[in-house]
């Protein structure tokens, strides 16, 4: 299991493996629901993750691309179906990382930090749009930028 996680209790640690997924969830979802091409998209990302990450992030997504669809196929039909509702459970969910962010080691919190915002950014676009204009919905840019997570350590420079 990922080293750098290794001391959490076992709900932070699933917080810390599923926030991808939420994340991934939270943006596709803006709009009232996660399209075909998004569902994709993910899986290509949370893949192509598990040998481009920053080494320390590698294992978090190798372990979280073992049966990917199945696991985002159930996560989804687990979730409320009210788009409000769903957002804002995704969004409270991610925003406990806040909380394990300081229990982590500096630079594997930044790192994680990092990577999930470049995750939303990646999903948002995942839609396409017409040449890339419009690609992203505003409700996916009201969420895009993971407004419920502060940057770790980000005075302790």
């Amino acid at each position: 299991m990922l080293d750098h996680i290794h001391h959490l209790t076992e709900e932070e640690k699933n917080l810390v493996l599923q926030a991808p997924v939420y994340v991934s969830l939270l943006i596709a979802g803006a709009d009232g629901h996660v399209q075909q091409e998004e569902q994709k998209r993910i899986l290509e990302l949370v893949h192509t993750k598990t040998f481009s990450e920053q080494y320390e992030l590698r294992e978090l997504y190798s372990t979280l691309d073992h049966d990917l669809a199945a696991h985002l196929r159930q996560m989804m039909a687990s979730l409320p179906e009210d788009t409000n509702e769903r957002q804002n459970m995704l969004s409270g969910l991610i925003g406990q990382l806040n909380h394990i962010f300081p229990k982590l080691e500096k630079h594997f919190a930044r790192q994680l930090y990092k990577s999930l915002r470049e995750f939303a950014h990646y999903i948002a676009h995942a839609d396409g749009g017409f040449w890339g204009i419009s690609a992203v919905s505003d409700a996916e840019k009201q969420w895009m930028k993971l407004p419920m997570l502060e940057e770790p350590f980000k005075d302790q420079d």
